[in-house]
């Protein structure tokens, strides 16, 4: 059986460091991909649990308007000639009406709170893929760049690869800090200022 020569080409002492790079930032694109789709996740959860509560808020608000009719027809009801009795059990349910009222207002106040903040979530979280994005983006780019210093053995490639992966990183560094936490307080605080009425 004859032997099988395998050629090997000049420059492939240069292949094994531009592999490791590659490798290297083949595990970082994976982490940062990986990030961005929970991200991508986490903001589907936020904008449906915000989607809700805004049409929790509107059920609630629905409610109390039914409640605040039926309060006017009993109040004209009390205006005729009901006996005694009749009087009582009118104005008991007006009492109940009200009460409902009151605890639809404050349920619809808290409903709409969450579901700002919710949607504030979301934003920050479709930034964080779109960060996320972005910087995979910028490393499949500089992987690319560095296969073709393989190919060519041009390490101008592999110069302007690794520029294109420190910025990839970079970005990815800065999406990874943003505090999802002080953006849900502020967008609470904005609801609250925006919902809590003056007192009379």
């Amino acid at each position: 059986m004859p032997e099988i020569e395998i050629p090997h080409g000049e420059g492939g002492k240069n292949e094994k460091p531009v592999g490791i790079v590659i490798a290297v930032l083949a595990v970082i694109m994976a982490i940062f991909g990986s990030l961005g789709n929970n991200a991508a996740n986490e903001r589907i959860v936020a904008e449906v649990k915000a989607s809700n509560g805004y049409s929790w808020y509107q059920a609630k608000r629905q409610r109390a308007y039914v409640g605040g009719l039926e309060i006017k027809r009993l109040a004209i009801d009390l205006e005729g000639n009901p006996n005694p009795a009749q009087k009582a059990a009118i104005e008991k349910f007006i009492a109940e009406l009200k009460s409902k009222n009151e605890t639809y207002e404050k349920e619809g106040t808290d409903i709409q709170t969450d579901a700002k903040r919710n949607a504030a979530e979301a934003r920050i979280h479709a930034e964080r893929n779109d960060g996320f994005d972005h910087a995979e983006l910028a490393l499949q780019v500089s992987v690319v760049l560095c296969t073709l210093t393989l190919l060519t053995g041009s390490k101008l490639f592999m110069r302007i690869g690794l520029l294109v992966a420190t910025a990839g990183i970079i970005l990815g560094g800065i999406t990874l800090t943003k505090s999802i936490g002080a953006a849900a307080v502020e967008a609470i605080k904005d609801a609250e200022a925006e919902f809590v009425k003056p007192a009379k």
